[in-house]
């Protein structure tokens, strides 16, 4: 997020002003008097702020902010939601909260306190920049007020460009081509090379460049890719090897020895667990092999740490993660960053974690439009989107339409093909769904969120019918992660199902420690505990009767 300094600098002194700096022209932002940046988060509580420093009094009826922000819901739900959200705005101003008051009838702000580039006379206005730019609210009463007073200053003479829709700077990869083995085993290491560079376009800002030598300083590129297939008898290697083109130096290499020629080595499972581990190690080598004052590459930076607290399933790790991934899209404006930031927010709340549910639940439908609506042939961004909403246990039919365009775009994505597989198993077509989650086993993919692929494994066979193979997958993640609620959930049932009761004792004496408003009750008895793929398979009932407490 950009950051207003209200300072000028003047024969060595720095003078600060009085007042806060409200900026509506480009991304919004609000800056303290001592230049500090104290835009709140959330969406719909910019929204809640930008609409009382516009107004002239900067003062807005209650009864009109709660219509306006939440149109959809009744006036005991919008009002809720109002407090909620001034209260989030009165955290981030902090030590200058008094800046805004409120009654039972309408809410203001100290216009003498604050100053706004909404004149032309404004010393910081940055021309050439739309209103209130990129600020997505799902609120169909909000969006009339946004074109209404987009048309307004437009008609004021204040430029109001069209809004940019993706980073203009990118990480460029090649793909090169072997100078060694025959036709066809050269022909399959550049296809192979190429989903590599294929699966980092889309978990990043970057670009492909064409294959072959490289022609100059104006023709390199950041990363070059090259896969060499070796074929012997019956067999052959792949060995794929990743590098800077600045330095020459590894990124990554790894190989796989699998049965078949070089052309049956490109539908392997093997080799596409290869191409996602080397894709998921580039996201945390590459921001240490390039300069981190180039805009996409400091995103991919926040990228990579996000991912790796998402990896921790704790309150904490939730928590960073979002603000990895906020930062990330506020550096370079990717939907996969988007995305992420909505899985985060889905991952709370599947997981019971405390916080403004109904903030959240709004945040991932703003979120998750906008990076539907940005993605551009990115078939993560579809994929992660889709999962966040099957988990919700949201409309089905959208999310599983999504998953099938992912594939068409990104077919040899390990996490579309996992998201499409949980997407045929919500739906019923659960043959499909086991032999498609079953692909993505095999492929064996190397990343931090390994525990993940097992929960989703497990919960496919369970709807499946396969008990033994969900038992063993749920263990594996549950193992891998040892704070990881989700699988134990499962285990407790599974474990039961197969006669072992002291293992599900075990389990649901973890489920105790690990969630503090567990009770075995609620596991058996609430509807709304999130062990609905057990409830569905009949795994629940039986265990009322079962002597499951110590």
């Amino acid at each position: 997020m950009e950051i207003e300094v209200s300072s000028v600098v003047n024969l060595g002194l720095v003078s600060m002003t009085k007042l806060f700096r409200v900026r509506f022209f480009g991304t919004f932002t609000v800056s303290a008097p001592d230049g500090s940046d104290v835009t709140p988060k959330g969406n719909k509580v910019r929204g809640l702020l930008a609409l009382l420093c516009e107004a002239d009094d900067m003062r807005r009826g209650r009864r009109w902010l709660a219509a306006t922000l939440w149109s959809d819901r009744s006036a005991d739900q919008a009002n809720g939601s109002l407090r909620q959200a001034l209260t989030d705005v009165r955290n981030a101003l902090g030590k200058n909260s008094d800046v805004m008051a409120a009654d039972r009838v309408d809410v203001w702000l100290d216009k003498e306190r604050i100053e706004t580039d909404l004149t032309d006379a404004s010393p910081f206005r940055t021309e050439g920049r739309e209103f209130l730019e990129g600020l997505d609210i799902r609120d169909e009463a909000f969006n009339d007020w946004l074109r209404d007073a987009r048309a307004r200053y437009a008609a004021e003479g204040l430029a109001e460009p069209v809004r940019p829709t993706g980073s203009s700077r990118s990480i460029s990869i090649r793909a090169a081509l072997s100078e060694s083995g025959s036709p066809a085993a050269r022909i399959a290491g550049l296809v192979i090379a190429d989903e590599v560079a294929q699966t980092l376009e889309n978990s990043l800002s970057a670009v492909r460049l064409s294959g072959g030598r490289r022609c100059g300083a104006m023709d390199s590129a950041d990363v070059e890719v090259r896969c060499d297939v070796a074929e012997d008898g019956e067999r052959s290697v792949v060995f794929l090897r990743i590098e800077s083109s600045k330095d020459g130096r590894i990124l990554f290499s790894g190989h796989r020895s699998l049965r078949g020629t070089a052309s049956e080595a490109l539908s392997a499972e093997t080799v596409t667990g290869l191409v996602h581990s080397a894709s998921s190690r580039l996201i945390h080598s590459l921001p240490r092999a390039l300069k981190l004052d180039r805009p996409e590459v400091a995103a991919l930076g926040y990228s990579s740490l996000g991912l790796s607290r998402l990896s921790t399933f704790t309150a904490e790790g939730f928590s960073d993660a979002h603000d990895h991934f906020e930062k990330a899209f506020e550096t370079d404006r990717n939907s996969v960053f988007l995305a992420w930031r909505a899985f985060v927010r889905m991952a709370q709340l599947v997981e019971g974690v405390d916080g403004d549910r109904l903030a959240w639940i709004d945040e991932i439908e703003e979120v998750t439009q906008q990076a539907v609506r940005d993605a551009s042939g990115n078939g993560l961004t579809l994929a992660l989107v889709s999962l966040t909403r099957i988990m919700l246990e949201d409309e089905l039919e959208g999310p599983a339409q999504l998953a099938q365009q992912a594939i068409q775009m990104s077919g040899n994505s390990l996490f579309a093909q996992q998201t499409l597989a949980l997407a045929h198993s919500a739906t019923g077509d659960v043959n499909r769904a086991y032999a498609l989650s079953r692909a993505c086993q095999i492929a064996d993919p190397a990343d931090e969120l390994g525990h993940l692929w097992s929960l989703y494994h497990a919960l496919v066979c369970i709807a499946a019918g396969r008990l033994d193979e969900a038992r063993l997958s749920a263990a594996r993640s549950a193992t891998l992660a040892p704070s990881f609620v989700a699988p134990r959930r499962q285990l407790v049932a599974l474990c039961a199902h197969a006669g072992d009761l002291g293992a599900a004792r075990s389990h649901l004496r973890e489920l105790a420690r690990l969630e503090a408003d567990f009770t075995l009750d609620r596991y058996l008895n609430d509807d709304r505990y999130p062990n609905l793929t057990l409830r569905k398979a009949g795994l629940i009932k039986p265990l009322r009767d079962a002597p499951l407490e110590d």
